[in-house]
């Protein structure tokens, strides 16, 4: 016989674990930061040159990390509440960067697929920094498998919204669509990432 949970056992499941609202305003930022880049390919980008897909990579990476440390710098009440988010914005800048270098050097060899795996790095090394910059005690080996659950479940679905910029009409985009489809392809990222237990350390 299967017993079906009762409601009040998922609120207590629930209250064990920590990180849920910081995973959807982390979503919600970076699913806004896109949908602005798309318009801005859209309506000031005449044609796609590495140039400004390098410092598209950059700048919404920088956003990520920016988001990332001062949700973590909130959360550890550290007194000089500046230094972390500039050190994990810069830091994600410069991931960023390698991660719009690793699609051009991989897209004339495998095509828009480089673009999925520059993605699924990016979350692995998001992982480590995200470790360092809230120094949290887990070992090398958890935070390897929260960036390689990240990379994987936003992967599928950053496959799955690829259609608004890959064969999409990224010249008359329905922004609301695009904001849509960049939140789903953040949040599995962010909640791998930022969701715990509230009994770790």
């Amino acid at each position: 016989m299967v017993i079906a949970p009762r409601s009040g056992d998922t609120f207590v499941t629930m209250r064990k674990i920590t990180g849920f609202a910081h995973t959807l305003i982390a979503a919600l930022l970076l699913a806004a930061a896109s949908t602005l880049a798309d318009l801005i390919w859209a309506l000031w980008i005449p044609e796609h040159r590495a140039v400004f897909g390098l410092i598209h990579g950059a700048l919404l990476f920088m956003i990520l990390g920016l988001v990332l440390g001062v949700l973590a710098a909130r959360d550890r009440g550290i007194a000089d509440s500046r230094r972390l988010p500039a050190l994990a914005a810069g830091g994600e800048l410069l991931a960023g960067l390698g991660g719009a270098a690793t699609f051009y050097a991989l897209f004339p060899f495998i095509g828009w697929a480089a673009m999925f795996v520059a993605w699924m790095g990016l979350w692995v090394l998001t992982a480590f920094l995200n470790r360092w910059i809230r120094s949290w005690g887990e070992g090398l080996g958890k935070t390897f498998g929260r960036g390689a659950a990240a990379a994987l479940l936003s992967g599928g679905a950053f496959w799955a919204i690829s259609g608004i910029w890959l064969g999409g009409s990224t010249r008359d985009p329905s922004y609301a669509v695009n904001f849509a489809s960049w939140f789903a392809a953040f949040l599995p990222g962010f909640a791998c990432l930022l969701l715990r237990p509230t009994t770790e350390d």
